[in-house]
C-alpha cells in the first residue's frame, strides 16, 4: 500500500478487552507451535518483534522478504506509515512509500491463499501500487481488514511484541494537508537489523532464481 494506492478503513474498531481475548488466543497458540515456526525478528527502536513467515503458503514471497532480510536490505529502513485502526508501512529505504526493489529488482507477482487473510492484529502482508506490483515493502494490520483479502499478499503474523505494536499504533502523525505527510510518524520507528531464527527454504536448499520461474533446489 504505497501512498498512490490509499486505502483506509476506518470504521472498524475494537474495544480493549476484544484485543485483549484476542492476543490471549494467539499467545496460547504461539506457545504449542513454536518451535516449528519459521519466524524472524524485527529489531526496532521501539523493541523487538517476533514474526511467522508463511514459507509453505507464501514461498516466492517469503523467499523475498528473508533474501533482503538476509542482505541487510531493511536495516535502517522505517516505518514511514501509520494508521491508527488500520495498518503500518514499512520496508522502504527511502522512506518515501515510494521506493523500494524486490530481491530479484523490480516488481513480482501476488501470491494468494486461502488460507491467508486480513482476519486480525498482526497479519504481515505485502504493500503495492495494484496487482502484481510486489517489492520490499510491507505492513503490519492492527485490526481486521478482510477488504484487503486478495488484492495483498499475506505472508505472516505477529507472534511476540505485541506490546511494541501498542505504541505503534499509538504514535502521533506529522499530519497537514500534504498527503505525505497526514500519516507520516513524527518520530518513524527505524527497523535497525532482523534476526533470521529458521528458514526452511534455505535449510532444503530451495530458490527463487527469477521472480516468475519455478522453484530449484541447490545441492
Amino acid at each position: 500500500m504505497e501512498e498512490t494506492r490509499t486505502v483506509v478503513n476506518m470504521k472498524t474498531a475494537r474495544n480493549t478487552q476484544t484485543q485483549s481475548q484476542e492476543r490471549n488466543h494467539w499467545k496460547a497458540r504461539n506457545l504449542e507451535n513454536n518451535k516449528n515456526n519459521m519466524s524472524v525478528t524485527l529489531h526496532t527502536t521501539l523493541g523487538n518483534i517476533k514474526l511467522e513467515v508463511y514459507c509453505d503458503t507464501a514461498p516466492r514471497t517469503s523467499f523475498n522478504f528473508l533474501a533482503l532480510a538476509a542482505s541487510g536490505y531493511y536495516n535502517g529502513t522505517t516505518f514511514h506509515r501509520n494508521i491508527r485502526g488500520f495498518m503500518i508501512q514499512g520496508g522502504d529505504p527511502t522512506g518515501t512509500g515510494k521506493g523500494g526493489e524486490s530481491i530479484w529488482g523490480g516488481t513480482f507477482d501476488d501470491e494468494f491463499h486461502p488460507d491467508n487473510v486480513h482476519d486480525k492484529r498482526g497479519v504481515l502482508s505485502m504493500a503495492n501500487t495494484g496487482s502484481n506490483t510486489n517489492k520490499s515493502q510491507f505492513f503490519l494490520t492492527y485490526e481486521r481488514q478482510p477488504h484487503l483479502n486478495h488484492q495483498y499478499t499475506v505472508f505472516g503474523r505477529v507472534l511476540d511484541g505485541w506490546e511494541v505494536l501498542d505504541q505503534m499504533e499509538r504514535l502521533p502523525s506529522v499530519g497537514g494537508s500534504k498527503k505525505r505527510n497526514q500519516y507520516r510518524p513524527l518520530q518513524p520507528p527505524v527497523v535497525e537489523r532482523i534476526t533470521i531464527h529458521a528458514n526452511p527454504l534455505a535449510d532444503e536448499g530451495i530458490v527463487y532464481p527469477s521472480k516468475d520461474g519455478p522453484a530449484e533446489k541447490v545441492q
